[in-house]
């Protein structure tokens, strides 16, 4: 804006209309239809040679006439277009030189006709000499001199003035500035003539004066014989020469109220100085903030002179004022042109970039505002919190007098009723789009302190700016993040922070200890930045264990392990066979690099494990194997650094092989979801390796390690020593794997057919290992609440059995019902095969497939479920329940002897059985009911019947039968040891006396079969 203002308003008008409606002229005086019939203003329609709106230097072909009547000016020799040429304003530029002007095309339109005009013109022409015109219509006189028979606007030697039928009227002697001037002729010759004409300067009369002529003159305005013209007079070679920023006509004199009002409009615009008596905008000032843009208003000079309703060129209409009365005016400007809405301080709501001031004189009381909200994109900016409407003494609205609620979704228009206006108030429109933490508290979250909360701002944007770090300490569910340079966000143990959308990190996100990310949207990741997120995970000590790793992050779109970080530092390789483990040990420590393997490979095919080193480039959803740390923490933690991975990634695979993949994401995995999303490409089971604490070599023969599995029917928990002598690698139940995958989880699936593996944030979830017991370092199953679904609804029937061969070793065997799901053939997905077949082993059996989960629809008591135990060491084996979940109390589960028809039961024993190295098919059966149709001699000469006599200790044999056709005896202990061995006995007694107390085993071979009993020694 110009300060002082150089332009010289000059306008006429005095003509009484009343006008009801809304009017979007100039300054909201006058429409197409309320006899504005031409509007040419710089900043809006002028067009290139190309048809497209002109730019900085172009030629300007048409200028469109804004009025709605379609009076537009087409170029005959084309002026120039330049922009921001007056109080930030465009122009178009005419040179003299050149001969430019520019024709209307309706002529039988404009400017004729038999009604009173008002002409209003805003420009600055140049300093030379000559009579160079505005705006001309007519031609010259029959001497081919004067200034025309109709009107022309002109600026002759510095002077503007106003020439009709060969008169010259309100000539001013001005250095060259843009100026605003205005001429009202009545259509017919007035009484006194002295009125025929009014010339007004600033706001001010400058002159009146008589038309030429005997009043039988035809009329100003009824001659259609001659085009009109802009920038040149008819038939002449006198040429405008300057710059064009708005012409206005009306086809009638415009009030007293609207005279004021289009001053203080074309005033502010422009940056002009008007005369104080009509100045009442006063918002247009630096002082005041420079308000210059989209001036309208409302008001009465009295009651014949007043002007209730304005929109003008800007979004706001007012109107209907509660006590307009004589002197009352009430005008509205903005600070900018711009539609948009940004966070403002203190309050942080998002405010729209243009905001309104008011000049009120007088009270007028209340009135009704409309907003006009088609041109502003509102979309998914207040899904959950109302658009305002705000009014308020001061620029940041932190103290708003007025808000008036105008919903979620206003509409094209909106208004709003009864605003009552103090003088020099702001008025605009916001809504709350974020919470933000300004580096030192929160603002807006529904949350403790004003943090965001998990339940009702999952619309809203969390921004975290510079400062001390934002501290989440609770779950919390916004629709995106941003954390700008400088700032950082803690989120606490055991938080949920869950994202609709993108996260933005440009400082750090720090997830603390078992905090989690979770992202929710299913399109490309958009996540960016400079900065990074940083999420911990423990894995094993042990210089000689495995951990199966998958990054939660990324750098650059792919993982290197030499990203990896400890507490202090990047970590380092070294190319030896252990880490650095010595006393001082190093910090940042050192790994080796002689254990980094990826696998995608033939089943069990060693060869197709394919080494890495640090720098190898590794795609999100990819695992690898690294050996720990041998420091002597309890356990290692590592700390991924980067870009949180988020959104789909595929991974191609091939039938037949075995992949080692992982959790791809800074959240808990779904196996469950995972499962369904690929069940067209891998087998259904999901393995996770485990070991024992106590490895102490890197030789695979001396390693003891195996599988945990999962599926959607169970987990059963990896082979390990029950001895009880390794304290820390023994597994129950309740170690094994549940639906909820650990961050940074590697894991083995198998391949059925070609395709690609796919990871989504559907299948992301949040829990945390600490909530399952008696889970190993890192591999940890998990029973955590999630944000989206209770991972304590599995309300089917599960049995975990137990088995446990002469050398400690214990493995499970998954037995399951689902009545969706589970059938007597193979269900994928539900029914899991044997991954790994040790030398000893218990599995079932389904059309040649060995499994180690059976998925049945429903218990059937009459079921016979066979168990195959495959025997390479002789000795004891112990099989039991370990487990059972939403199985009936009054369930009876038997271990059956189809060779014996022995019946043991589970829920109250655990079974021994001395058993001799062969392959058992169809021998032993997992049942439900005894089955008592044999008599009760057949079962005593069936089995081989002893009592311990504590006595004289002696092991009385009670089958006289077996005895007499006995080949040999043999005697065993728990561990499997042979005791006694006899091919002939002279009694029935065998003294056990030499013997310590415990649990024993009597194998009798005969001529027929091999009967076999349990005795205790006590």
């Amino acid at each position: 804006m110009y300060s002082p203002k150089k332009l010289l308003p000059l306008l006429v008008c005095f003509a009484f209309f009343l006008n009801a409606r809304s009017q979007t002229g100039p300054g909201g005086v006058g429409d197409g239809t309320a006899n504005l019939m031409l509007w040419l203003r710089a900043d809006a329609g002028v067009e290139s040679a190309s048809g497209v709106d002109a730019t900085d230097g172009d030629n300007v072909s048409s200028w469109l006439d804004q009025s709605g009547d379609d009076n537009h000016a087409k170029s005959f020799t084309a002026p120039s277009y330049e922009t921001s040429q007056h109080n930030g304003y465009p122009a178009v530029h005419f040179t003299s030189a050149s001969s430019e002007y520019m024709r209307f095309t309706s002529n039988t339109n404009f400017p004729l006709g038999d009604t009173d005009r008002t002409y209003i013109f805003v420009g600055e022409g140049s300093t030379s000499s000559g009579n160079q015109n505005l705006l001309f219509h007519g031609s010259n006189d029959a001497s081919g001199t004067g200034y025309g028979k109709r009107i022309g606007i002109t600026n002759n030697d510095e002077e503007i003035s106003v020439g009709v039928n060969g008169q010259r009227y309100g000539s001013i002697t001005s250095s060259s500035a843009l100026r605003v001037g205005a001429v009202v002729l009545p259509s017919a010759p007035l009484t006194p003539r002295s009125n025929d004409f009014t010339f007004y300067n600033n706001g001010g009369l400058l002159s009146s004066g008589e038309r030429s002529g005997d009043g039988t003159t035809p009329n100003i305005n009824t001659d259609n014989t001659h085009e009109a013209r802009l920038g040149a007079r008819f038939n002449s070679t006198s040429y405008y020469q300057g710059d064009m920023c708005e012409i206005i006509v009306f086809d009638r004199e415009i009030n007293e109220a609207e005279f004021i009002i289009i001053n203080n409009y074309v005033s502010a615009k422009y940056g002009t100085t008007l005369a104080a008596a009509i100045d009442l905008y006063i918002q247009d000032n630096p002082a005041n903030g420079n308000f210059d843009h989209n001036v309208a208003g409302i008001g009465q000079v009295n009651g014949a002179n007043l002007h209730t309703d304005s929109q003008g060129t800007g979004i706001v209409r007012i109107n209907n004022a509660s006590a307009l009365s004589n002197g009352d005016f009430l005008f509205w400007g903005e600070d900018t042109k711009d539609y948009t809405f940004s966070a403002m301080a203190p309050t942080y709501k998002e405010y729209l970039n243009s905001k309104w001031r008011v000049s009120k004189i007088n009270d007028l009381g209340a009135v009704d505002v409309t907003l006009d909200l088609s041109g502003i994109d509102l979309t998914g900016k207040q899904s959950c919190q109302n658009l305002e409407f705000v009014v308020a003494d001061n620029s940041d609205f932190s103290s708003p007098r007025i808000v008036r609620d105008l919903g979620s979704s206003p509409g094209a228009t909106v208004t709003i009723s009864g605003v009552d206006f103090n003088n020099r108030d702001y008025f605009t429109l916001r809504y709350l789009d974020q919470i933000v933490w300004d580096g030192a508290d929160f603002f807006n979250g529904s949350g403790t302190d004003n943090a965001p909360n998990n339940t009702t701002d999952s619309c809203l944007k969390l921004t975290v700016k510079a400062g001390a770090p934002a501290p989440l300490v609770s779950h919390a569910h916004v629709r995106e993040v941003e954390v700008e340079s400088g700032g950082t966000l803690h989120v606490a143990d055991g938080q949920l922070l869950e994202v609709e959308e993108q996260v933005v990190i440009d400082g750090v996100i720090d997830l603390l200890g078992e905090a989690q990310l979770i992202q929710n949207h299913s399109n490309t990741t958009t996540n960016s930045g400079t900065g990074v997120l940083l999420k911990r995970q423990q894995g094993t000590k042990n210089l000689y264990n495995y951990n199966y790793w998958s990054s939660p992050v990324n750098t650059g779109g792919s993982w290197q392990i030499g990203n990896l970080e400890d507490a202090t530092g990047v970590i380092s390789f070294n190319s030896n066979l252990d880490a650095d483990a010595s006393t001082s040990g190093t910090s940042p420590i050192t790994l080796s690099s002689r254990w980094l393997y990826k696998y995608n490979g033939l089943k069990n095919t060693y060869a197709a494990w394919e080494k890495i080193t640090a720098t190898t480039n590794l795609s999100p959803g990819i695992g690898y194997t690294m050996k720990g740390s041998g420091t002597s923490d309890s356990e290692q933690e590592y700390v991924f650094k980067g870009t949180p991975n988020d959104g789909n990634y595929t991974i191609p695979v091939t039938a037949g092989n075995e992949i080692l993949i992982g959790n791809p994401y800074p959240s808990a995995l779904n196996a469950n979801q995972f499962i369904d999303d690929n069940t067209s490409v891998i087998d259904g089971t999901l393995y996770f390796w485990e070991q024992a604490t106590t490895n102490n070599s890197h030789y695979l023969v001396k390693y003891i390690g195996g599988y945990a599995k999962y599926n959607k029917m169970m987990g059963t928990a990896a082979s390990a020593d029950a001895s009880g002598l390794t304290s820390g690698t023994s597994f129950t139940a309740k170690g094994a794997p549940t639906s909820n995958i650990a961050v940074a989880q590697g894991f083995f699936v198998t391949i059925d057919t070609d395709g690609d593996i796919v990871f989504n944030n559907q299948q992301r979830i949040f829990a945390k290992e600490s909530d399952a017991t008696g889970a190993p370092i890192f591999y940890k199953s998990a029973n955590g609440k999630t944000a989206k679904t209770n991972s304590n609804s599995d309300l089917r029937p599960k049995l975990w059995f137990s088995f446990i061969d002469p050398n400690h070793f214990q493995s499970f065997l998954g037995l399951g019902y689902d009545s969706e799901n589970g059938t007597t053939g193979y269900d994928k997905g539900y029914d899991g095969k044997l991954y790994e077949e040790k030398d000893n082993e218990m599995y079932w059996m389904l059309n040649d497939e060995k499994l180690v989960i059976q998925a049945l629809s429903n218990i059937n008591i009459e079921d016979e479920l066979p168990v195959t135990i495959k025997v390479t060491d002789d000795g004891l084996y112990k099989l039991g329940i370990s487990k059972t979940e939403n199985v009936p109390e009054d369930l009876n589960v038997f271990l059956k002897d189809n060779d014996t028809n022995s019946f043991y039961n589970l829920k109250e024993e655990t079974v021994e059985l001395f058993l001799q190295s062969d392959t058992y098919k169809d021998q032993y059966f997992i049942v439900f009911q005894e089955n008592n149709t044999l008599e009760t001699e057949q079962n005593e000469n069936h089995n081989l019947s002893v009592f311990y006599d504590t006595k004289n200790k002696d092991l009385i044999i009670n089958n006289a039968s077996v005895l007499n056709d006995m080949q040999s005896i043999s005697i065993y202990n728990s561990m499997g040891q042979e005791l006694i061995s006899l091919k002939t006995l002279d009694t029935n007694r065998i003294n056990m006396s030499k013997f310590s107390d415990g649990v024993y085993i009597i194998i009798v071979k005969t001529t027929t079969n091999t009967k076999k009993a349990k005795f205790s020694k006590y």
